[in-house]
């Protein structure tokens, strides 16, 4: 650790007062602040201290904060109106917030006063669907800080707050390369002894054990669907699972993913049947989030980050056109996923997951620019367009009639092949296998003695 921050935080608690806490105690207290389309913020906003990023590994958007951006001489009261009408467009949404907390100790400070306005301004319409909030480089007068205000903020809030010590533990919730990262926050990370490679590939390190990479590789220049989209969606697809209240939504656990991952990763056997669908859900998710380029591909972007400017005339043109240039594993894996999720949203009226809701948690997981950041209004578009395949699934009829998936092995010899005519069969399977559980279910409850 840096010996500078352990002066840092030895320091007293008398050293707490640069925050002015008597602030806190004595006078009136502001009104909450609201949302403000009318005015300009165009100098707060060159700043980049507040920015949309990408999404985090369960494809929800990201919104950074950077301290190290905010200047001595900013006018804090017109900074919190303006995070609270950029936060006001995307609150409806689940969300993660990261807030880089290096060089806040360089900057004025603002009053307690004005932080208690803060938590009061970004009431629970905020607060409800906040999904995480993480703190990277912690000192330790920030965690005294957060103690303080321990009893302004609720348990179920205090659960969404994590601590985040180094720029590798925020890529098991962040792909790196796509999260707006200050350089300065970079440099600090590695002054405090992060490994070079982590910093320099964002968190992404190659394993010897992962002879077979799916998690975070490439679809393979084949015709077959990847097995971890195939099987995902063979279980998923079961009646159970398809009514199950915020398929998709919901967060799986987070220990059970990393261990899947693990296992797809290194070839070894895997029963996904044995963990819950959310879980399963989440793997889906994440498969298509890690891929190294996306299933839409990177030429496909700039159209889809334009979607809603287009008639609607134009658009089933450009759809057939773009769906068309796609490469043959990238089309069927979509149209299989896509047919899945019409199939979800069918069943809205239990799930609650309709083509909009689904929309909102898939589109960003299918396109990503290459090599700039995604904004709020291209998020938005992307999301428009995943919700039109998914009500428009007849779009994506194309000269082929099978689906063929492959699933790993780690033998030695050819990769075994399991042929699916059309996502049809793969429903009908399921239903067998649904209604053969429910048969040996009941069979074993009438062979069990009476006691």
């Amino acid at each position: 650790m840096d010996p500078s921050e352990n002066a840092t935080n030895g320091a007293s608690l008398s050293s707490l007062m640069d925050l002015r806490i008597d602030d806190l105690m004595g006078g009136p207290q502001p009104p909450p602040v609201e949302a403000n389309f009318e005015e300009d913020f165009s100098d707060i906003e060159k700043l980049d201290i507040i920015k949309f990023g990408d999404t985090d590994m369960a494809g929800r958007l990201c919104v950074t904060i950077a301290a190290c951006r905010i200047p001595d001489t900013i006018d804090y009261n017109k900074l919190l109106r303006y995070g609270v009408t950029k936060l006001d467009k995307i609150c409806e949404s689940d969300y993660s917030l990261v807030y880089f907390h290096h060089g806040y100790e360089l900057i004025a400070k603002p009053t307690w006063k004005w932080l208690a306005n803060c938590y009061r301004s970004f009431d629970r319409k905020f607060k409800k669907n906040i999904k995480g909030f993480y703190i990277v480089h912690p000192s330790t007068k920030l965690k005294m800080v957060f103690r303080l205000l321990n009893p302004l903020v609720s348990v179920q809030s205090r659960k969404k707050i994590f601590y985040i010590n180094s720029i590798s533990d925020l890529s098991h919730y962040f792909i790196l390369s796509r999260l707006d990262i200050p350089h300065e926050v970079l440099k600090y990370d590695k002054d405090m002894g992060c490994p070079d490679n982590v910093v320099a590939n964002f968190g992404v390190t190659e394993d010897p054990l992962y002879t077979y990479r799916v998690f975070g590789g490439t679809i393979a220049d084949s015709d077959k669907v990847p097995c971890v989209v195939r099987e995902c969606i063979e279980y998923l697809q079961q009646p159970c699972n398809l009514k199950e209240v915020g398929l998709f939504r919901r967060c799986g656990n987070a220990n059970e993913l990393k261990q899947i991952k693990e296992f797809y990763n290194t070839g070894q056997d895997i029963d996904i049947t044995s963990y819950c669908s959310h879980t399963v859900a989440s793997v889906l998710k994440t498969y298509l989030r890690e891929l190294q380029s996306p299933i839409l591909t990177f030429e496909s972007y700039p159209t889809l980050s334009h979607w809603s400017d287009f008639s609607s005339d134009v658009q089933k043109s450009m759809c057939k056109k773009l769906l068309d240039n796609i490469p043959q594993v990238n089309y069927i894996t979509l149209r299989l996923l896509i047919m899945f999720l019409h199939e979800v949203a069918r069943h809205s009226d239990v799930n609650k997951m309709t083509s909009e809701n689904l929309s909102l948690v898939m589109g960003p997981n299918l396109v990503w620019p290459k090599n700039t950041l995604t904004t709020l209004s291209d998020v938005k578009n992307i999301n428009t367009f995943c919700q039109f395949l998914i009500d428009n699934t007849h779009f994506l009829a194309r000269e082929t009639n099978s689906i063929s998936v492959t699933v790993p092995n780690t033998c030695v010899g050819p990769t075994p092949i399991i042929q699916y005519e059309d996502y049809d069969e793969l429903q009908e399977k399921a239903a067998v296998a649904n209604e053969n559980a429910a048969g040996d279910t009941k069979g074993s409850e009438e062979s069990e003695p009476t006691r």
